[in-house]
């Protein structure tokens, strides 16, 4: 019997070898599409939540600014890839500065709840979730401050409120990434606000962070010259 020729067989165990050994060449245009829409800064670490659902073609326009009410950048990034936990930030920054990326950026987070800006409700699908390591608000007890879990509070002197509450401040290294964050994002998008969770929630004192310590002046001054519409708390007008 004369030898069959090789080439039929040899081609399929060809073409499975490159696809193993390089599997971008069977990535589809919309992977690639996606990966490059959502590509971090290299200062910027991915480590993917569960949570989050499509922006029903909206354009993001809004940065969100939350406290994470804990101490610990690990446990809120083990919180929002449990299963359970139905929600989510599009990144989480530690008490050092680091950044943890959760969510890719065409997509919507689950860190607004009900929501609204203005007269536009559904603010998850059309913002940026930020949440930045922070215990919140602390109260004294027998001489000493602990924070919502009853827990001493054992970090830096706490920043007394008008209203004469305390909270836990925020770090030089999270403001300085936070700026920098906010660069990058605006450079990406056409934002027009930057404000806190608590002005956004529905109804209106349903939510407290990122609280009295957050100094929106930074902000203001550091960004002043980018041509965002709103940056800090909002008014009713607003």
């Amino acid at each position: 019997m004369a030898a069959q020729p090789m080439t039929r067989k040899l081609f399929p165990c060809f073409c499975l070898t490159l696809l193993l050994a390089f599997p971008c060449l069977h990535a589809s245009a919309e992977e690639v599409t996606s990966s490059q829409k959502n590509a971090q800064p290299d200062w910027v670490t991915f480590n993917p939540s569960p949570h989050h659902s499509s922006r029903k073609g909206e354009d993001v326009s809004a940065i969100i600014m939350h406290f994470t009410a804990g101490g610990s950048q690990a446990a809120t990034v083990g919180w929002f890839r449990n299963p359970k936990a139905k929600v989510s930030a599009h990144y989480v920054v530690g008490r050092d500065g680091t950044v943890t990326q959760m969510v890719p950026l065409d997509q919507a987070a689950w860190h607004a709840g009900k929501s609204k800006i203005g007269d536009k409700t559904g603010v998850n699908s059309y913002s940026v979730g930020i949440e930045i390591c922070n215990w919140g608000p602390l109260r004294q007890v027998d001489g000493q401050f602990v924070n919502y879990t009853g827990r001493k509070y054992d970090g830096p002197t706490p920043v007394q409120s008008e209203d004469g509450h305390y909270w836990e401040p925020y770090t030089d290294a999270q403001y300085a990434t936070l700026l920098k964050l906010c660069e990058y994002l605006i450079d990406e998008y056409d934002i027009t606000h930057i404000t806190g969770h608590s002005d956004i929630a529905i109804p209106q004192g349903r939510k407290n962070d990122p609280g009295e310590a957050f100094q929106w002046e930074k902000f203001q001054v550091g960004l002043k010259d980018r041509n965002v519409k709103h940056i800090g708390p909002l008014t009713d007008a607003e």
